[in-house]
């Protein structure tokens, strides 16, 4: 792939959120009860992207792929948009190429890599919205579909024969000769809490920010609506950014805790663009680290 390709990827990507946003027309905000509650849930999300930057810069020094915080930010927040060009791929692919070109390292171990810890992702996620569905006592069609994605997952991740089989598949369906490196067990583990403490700060954002937009108690079970909501958005792939989806599973979600239906709709869209609020963060963030491990760049401007 030509070097230089995956910049290309952050107009793209930016393009493809400008007119997803369009189309749903998410422009409203409503009242805010609690500026107290609004300021924390934000810090919430915040620190949910930065210790999921830090996830997954762990899992790629367990793989002898080391890169720096700077670099770690970079590749997160310059591609966080990706994930509204249809497909989900594109995030995974800028990740993988902007790293692949700055340090020299195979672009498809990477981005198996970067895979791989999505999986790591989705099966913390999903275990704590699972974790939700128990607590409320509702264990329908929802919680079941959740309980075999887990298991497969699990299996994936935990079991060398699975992870082996479904590489295998892959390479298969795609007529490709993929390797990826094998993380046992207790590298996987150690993974593991990053990745919860990231959907945790996530989830407790939601909790602070369904608070903020509300004029009465909300329980504390919250927490779990938004990892379930995130993670099953993530697996269909054909919404961009699980838009839709998303929202649909957060609003069921709500109304099971006896909220009441024009309220967790309302509450659904602002969640749309409060976590928008922390990828442009987060973006922020990666571009300012990208512009700074790049001193050639600034000596140039320096210059003008």
């Amino acid at each position: 792939m030509k070097p230089g390709w995956h910049k290309y990827l952050i107009y793209i990507s930016l393009l493809f959120l400008v007119v997803a946003l369009y189309k749903l027309q998410y422009l409203e905000f409503p009242r805010i009860y609690s500026p107290v509650s609004m300021a924390l849930s934000i810090v919430c999300l915040f620190g949910g992207f930065v210790v999921n930057t830090i996830a997954q810069q762990r899992l790629l020094e367990q793989a002898n792929y080391p890169v720096n915080i700077r670099e770690a930010l970079a590749m997160v927040g310059l591609y966080v948009f990706g994930k509204y060009i249809p497909g989900k791929v594109w995030m995974v692919m800028g990740k993988a190429m902007y790293i692949a070109e700055k340090k020299n390292y195979p672009v498809t171990d990477l981005s198996l890599l970067f895979v791989h810890a999505q999986i790591i992702g989705l099966w913390c996620g999903l275990t704590l919205g699972i974790c939700g569905l128990w607590v409320n006592d509702a264990l329908h069609f929802i919680s079941w579909v959740g309980l075999i994605v887990l298991s497969v997952f699990s299996l994936v991740l935990f079991s060398k024969t699975a992870h082996n089989a479904a590489l295998n598949l892959i390479n298969r369906v795609l007529n490709k000769d993929f390797s990826l490196p094998v993380i046992d067990i207790s590298k996987a583990i150690a993974l593991v809490p990053w990745f919860l403490l990231g959907w945790l700060l996530w989830g407790s954002g939601f909790l602070l920010l369904t608070l903020s937009i509300t004029d009465h108690i909300v329980p504390i079970s919250t927490v779990f609506c938004f990892p379930l909501a995130g993670t099953l958005g993530i697996l269909f792939v054909l919404a961009p950014g699980g838009i839709g989806i998303r929202e649909g599973i957060i609003t069921g979600y709500l109304t099971l805790l006896t909220i009441s239906l024009p309220e967790a709709i309302t509450i659904s869209a602002v969640s749309r663009l409060w976590f928008l609020f922390g990828e442009l963060f987060i973006f922020i963030v990666g571009y300012l680290a990208s512009r700074k491990d790049n001193p050639n760049l600034s000596e140039r401007q320096n210059n003008k």
